[in-house]
């Protein structure tokens, strides 16, 4: 759910509406008809909309990934990590609560906020009406998801009683303290201070609440491993990594082909652990890890090896900092 900021636009630039084409038509005929939206109102209401250049850039600029070695400072830094304690100290009560609930470690929920929005400091300024819509109608190659996530937005400023306009979010369209985009808004979301509505713009029980039941959701498993650093012959580590990133073949089928965790991790890791093979680029050269189905689930947040890393790292320091000197020995 994270993305790279979106470039500024050029010195007098103006977005230009969105034409309420046939397809924009049909759009709204699919809400009336689904959802018994009235349709001047959903006329209207895109009659306002206007369509983001920036937004447009900020997608196709995606295409061109970072190095880890560049990548990591971004999000593994002390801003984060001091916050993250901070925050933590701040929200103890409610993150225990929803470690107990959900089974996910404080320090992922922590990590996960703070790489996301910077505890609720960094949620976008783009409104998300415009960002999906640009998206729905002038992104073709993602434009099923994105009116999906336009469907589901609709749906949620009614939920809310808020006017669909006035939402600000990330380029993509997500929002709030976590990031949630509409889809993930509507069906993980939840009232963890039970004050009778879900807020995830103003309230950090929601957004921790909500972020730890995303990662239940998604099959966290409590205690289990994450990732761990290997080593392996470059050929058959290439081989494996390019077979994705679900975890599909298990430690010891992968110990038996050369690749294995580092000690001290090889002699406590169970041979019928399903792993996967990912490399990160380091300055001094490549460096290759197993990554486990605790690493999946976090890049179910978002679908990128190197956002799961970060999340993972920041946690790691996030508690280390939080536990004291004694914990980084």
């Amino acid at each position: 759910m994270v993305g790279r900021v979106a470039a500024q636009p050029s010195p007098g630039a103006v977005p230009r509406a969105l034409p309420l084409s046939p397809e924009v038509e049909a759009f709204i005929e699919e809400m009336v008809d689904r959802h018994a939206f009235e349709r001047d109102a959903l006329r209207a209401t895109f009659a306002q909309v206007r369509i983001q250049q920036q937004v447009l850039g900020a997608m196709h600029s995606q295409s061109r990934p970072r190095p880890w070695f560049e990548y990591r400072p971004a999000f593994v830094n002390r801003p984060r990590i001091a916050g993250g304690a901070r925050f933590w100290q701040e929200n103890a009560a409610v993150l225990e609560r929803a470690q107990a609930q959900y089974g996910v470690p404080a320090e992922l929920v922590v990590a996960t906020i703070a790489a996301e929005t910077l505890f609720g400091k960094m949620m976008g300024s783009h409104p998300v009406l415009d960002s999906l819509a640009t998206l729905a109608f002038e992104f073709p190659k993602r434009a099923p998801f994105f009116r999906g996530e336009l469907e589901q937005f609709l749906l949620l400023a009614r939920e809310l009683s808020i006017d669909p306009a006035q939402p600000r979010g990330s380029f993509a369209g997500a929002m709030g303290i976590p990031q949630f985009m509409p889809t993930s808004y509507r069906k993980y979301a939840v009232d963890f201070d039970a004050d009778g509505r879900i807020d995830l713009f103003r309230s950090a029980a929601d957004a921790i609440g909500s972020v730890a039941n995303y990662y239940r959701v998604f099959g966290w498993v409590s205690g289990g491993p994450v990732a761990v650093r290997a080593s392996a012959p470059v050929d058959l580590a290439e081989a494996q990594a390019k077979l994705g990133i679900k975890p599909h073949t298990t430690v010891g089928a992968l110990a038996a082909l050369g690749i294995a965790a580092n000690p001290p991790h090889a002699a406590e890791l169970d041979p019928s652990l399903p792993a996967m093979v990912f490399p990160l680029i380091m300055k001094e050269g490549t460096e290759y890890w197993l990554g486990f189905d605790n690493f999946f689930v976090i890049t179910r947040y978002n679908r990128a090896i190197h956002y799961a890393m970060a999340v993972f790292e920041l946690a790691r320091e996030i508690r280390a900092l939080r536990a004291g000197p004694t914990a980084r020995s």
